[in-house]
């Protein structure tokens, strides 16, 4: 299996793991503390794989389906109670205590994200200078006036520090017809202008849904030498005993000026033999590597196995993120509050229909996500992490019954009409729910395999 397939893999998984745990105990830890008997806290469904009981005699259990979790709690509606222990089942529970441990899930994902951000803040992290190399032309970008050799410092008055910061920052506008204003400074003579950029146009691509390309920014990325940093163990390149250090100056008599001359030279040879001519100690060496093949967007792509040595980049092209652990709190819940709205904003244009369905991304966009975070740090990790938190908070607090929300707005009704819903009632719109889940589901694998195609 391919190293990157293996990575992504990992990172998917453990962000699965996380985070539905993450869920799953706040519905847990609530009911304990309210007094609810907690038959079993089980990451993923179906066919229990490892289980373990505690001294309460809840049962914790592994089971072999990973996308998702649930809590089974003692519940007259569903299980026979006996006399002894009607105190302790959830149906018997007040209206208060049972909306409490319905909101505890999403509110511990909100919680984690918190945390999550707030560490990103504490460590920092280090990005690219969001530096504008080019425009395209006739472009949206072109039209309103950016150019190259400018550097993006503000969106609608928000401090902008990376390209990460500013797609966040456009994300709210996503759907609209509405105008962004964007200040720039030039890197010749470092003065300011601010423009406006409409965003009327703006259509992202369906099998590639890349933000700057479709506004028509190619972003400034620094060259970086083609020196090996890292070989990886039993890769074509280790097979061929090239060696951290080494540079590379020709494949197949092509000169490499650049590392990514060699990673585009290299992709579109899956399989194929590529003669290398390297130079190690200032001694030149040529050695024939079997290129290897991995899927990338449903094609075969060509790898060697190693990593560019770290680049020695100026500080001007550097941005470095990092506050006080006092601070970050104040960042990191901007962060969360800012995040939960664009949530909100982009799920109710899906809703309406200003946003196309084909933007929606299911558990292959996630895992793709997870992969390229995961193997760009701790931080961008952690980030990411927040970033899904998030949206799994606010997708269960959505009215949809079968989740969180859906049992919120049956809590709704029955406060209103001073009796709950009858389990006919209650039937039906689980029915309802589960065909409108399962047709979110389809369309977002559907999204997820057109991008792959």
């Amino acid at each position: 299996m391919e190293l990157n397939l293996i990575s992504t893999l990992f990172y998917f998984l453990l962000a699965i793991l996380l985070l539905v745990t993450v869920h799953e105990y706040g519905h847990f830890i609530v009911a304990r503390w309210c007094g609810v008997k907690v038959l079993r806290f089980s990451i993923g469904f179906g066919t229990v794989l490892a289980s373990w009981h505690d001294k309460h005699g809840t049962e914790y259990a592994l089971s072999l389906i990973p996308l998702g979790g649930y809590v089974k709690m003692l519940d007259e509606s569903v299980d026979k109670v006996p006399k002894k222990d009607r105190h302790l089942a959830f149906n018997n529970q007040s209206l208060g205590v049972r909306t409490a441990i319905v909101v505890a899930g999403p509110l511990f994902n909100f919680i984690f994200a918190f945390v999550a951000l707030w560490l990103v803040s504490v460590i920092g992290i280090k990005s690219l200078a969001p530096i504008i190399d080019s425009v395209r032309p006739l472009s949206m970008a072109s039209r309103a006036g950016l150019a190259a050799k400018q550097e993006i410092i503000a969106v609608d008055d928000k401090k902008i520090a990376s390209w990460h910061d500013f797609q966040y920052a456009i994300m709210p506008y996503l759907g609209t017809n509405q105008s962004v204003s964007m200040m720039l400074q030039s890197l010749a003579n470092h003065q300011k202008k601010t423009i406006q950029l409409p965003l009327t146009d703006l259509k992202l691509d369906d099998k590639k849904p890349d933000l700057l390309e479709s506004i028509g920014i190619v972003p400034f990325i620094p060259s970086i030498p083609p020196i090996i940093g890292e070989v990886v163990e039993h890769s074509p390149a280790f097979l061929a005993k090239i060696h951290a250090g080494d540079v590379i100056l020709f494949a197949d008599k092509t000169p490499i000026h650049d590392w990514l001359d060699l990673v585009d030279y290299v992709k579109v040879r899956p399989n194929q033999p590529v003669q290398l001519v390297f130079s190690r100690q200032g001694i030149e060496h040529s050695v024939s590597v079997h290129v290897a093949s991995q899927m990338e967007q449903g094609h075969a792509m060509g790898f060697l196995g190693i990593r560019s040595q770290k680049p020695d980049w100026p500080a001007d092209w550097l941005r470095l993120q990092r506050e006080t652990p006092v601070r970050a709190i104040g960042v990191a819940f901007n962060q969360v509050a800012q995040l939960t709205g664009t949530t909100f904003l982009l799920m109710g244009r899906l809703i309406s229909g200003q946003l196309p369905l084909h933007s929606l991304s299911g558990p292959v966009g996630i895992a793709k996500g997870a992969g390229a975070s995961g193997r760009n740090g701790l931080t961008y990790y952690l980030s990411f992490l927040a970033l899904v938190s998030i949206s799994l908070g606010v997708l269960n607090i959505l009215p949809i019954p079968l989740l969180d929300g859906g049992h919120l707005f049956y809590y709704l009704l029955e406060l209103i009409r001073r009796r709950p819903l009858s389990e006919t009632q209650q039937y039906i719109g689980h029915c309802l729910g589960l065909v409108f889940l399962g047709a979110l589901m389809i369309i977002a694998l559907s999204n997820d395999l057109f991008r792959l195609s």
